[in-house]
């Protein structure tokens, strides 16, 4: 036998995280920042791969792994910076920032959690 006690419900379906996401999303797309003019392409096999992720986290280890797997000549830059928390946004738009401005990179990954491919 079981007894489940409950402290609060949700609706079924879209979650309150999903719909906050949609809604940004209709915003940026209003302004325009998903524009074509924007887009840049990728390279098919970048020489320099910028990721951007936690220093500490095991999704860096995946990356590498897949990448150089992938392409072994590929050579991998990590700039290290808060992917979560308080003011990880503005510290992340620096290092983008950083990493364009200084051409550290031919493609940036932004990174959170584990990445297998």
């Amino acid at each position: 036998m079981y007894q489940i006690y409950c402290k609060a419900m949700q609706e079924e379906g879209m979650g309150s995280l999903y719909k906050a996401y949609e809604e940004l999303k209709k915003k940026l797309e209003l302004e325009g920042l998903f524009d074509a003019k924007y887009k840049k392409k990728i390279p098919f096999m970048p020489k320099v791969i910028g990721v951007l992720t936690s220093q500490t986290g095991s999704v860096i280890k995946d990356i590498i792994n897949v990448s150089t797997r992938r392409n072994p000549n590929v050579y991998i830059r990590l700039f290290p910076v808060p992917v979560q928390g308080e003011g990880a946004g503005e510290k992340i738009a620096n290092a983008i920032k950083y990493m364009n401005d200084n051409k550290l990179a031919d493609v940036l990954i932004l990174a959170r959690g584990r990445w297998l491919t």
